[in-house]
């Protein structure tokens, strides 16, 4: 039976990374590219408290949004920070910023999305714009306040001197943290030895399909 549940178990997380890297490669459209994003997301998985794969899910889903693909590792990292400092849900934060994204401004409900998550950028695109109070409030409500005002403002939280920054390697050194590498370095090896047997499973599916 523990044979059998570790077979299943390099089964399952060998298929998952093949069935990520297909998405990304037809979201970028490039092989290149999707392996580079896999590869540096699991570096950095490795020195935070996400898992490798649940950073490559969120790079697919700010992909689908409409972000630029030289930007994807860039921005996961940093909503990571974010998520780590607040210690939100990262899927939330990352949803909230991608239709901040596609509407192409921020409005009442992504605003109201981040703040239940703690995370404040309202004060930051207050500080950009010297806009205080209602004149804010009505700048939003007319759309002026665009996406890239609001990712200049997440870049100003994250980086260093910001109030998020490092947040999710601050993170990585608590007991969740430790364990989630753990985690993480278990079903890495498990791809491992998973992509070793690949052409040997794919054989005897192929066969038994036929």
């Amino acid at each position: 039976l523990a044979i059998v549940g570790s077979a299943r178990f390099i089964f399952v997380q060998t298929a998952e990374l093949q069935t990520q890297r297909t998405a990304l490669k037809q979201l970028t459209g490039s092989v290149e590219d999707a392996n580079r994003i896999i590869k540096e997301l699991q570096a950095f998985g490795n020195v935070t408290p996400f898992t490798s794969s649940e950073l490559i899910e969120q790079a697919k889903r700010l992909k689908a949004f409409g972000f630029e693909t030289e930007t994807l590792v860039d921005m996961v990292k940093r909503l990571s920070d974010v998520a780590g400092a607040t210690g939100a849900d990262l899927s939330g934060i990352s949803t909230a910023f991608g239709q901040i994204l596609a509407k192409g401004k921020l409005q009442r409900e992504e605003e109201l999305q981040l703040l239940e998550r703690g995370v404040d950028i309202t004060s930051e695109l207050k500080r950009i714009t010297g806009l205080q109070g209602q004149e804010f409030e009505t700048a939003m409500r007319k759309g002026q306040i665009g996406a890239e005002l609001v990712l200049q403002a997440l870049k100003n939280l994250t980086n260093e001197g910001g109030v998020f920054f490092g947040g999710a390697t601050a993170q990585s050194e608590t007991l969740n943290g430790q364990v989630s590498t753990l985690i993480d370095n278990i079903q890495t090896l498990a791809r491992v030895i998973g992509g070793a047997l690949t052409p040997a499973l794919m054989g005897a599916l192929e066969t038994a399909n036929k």
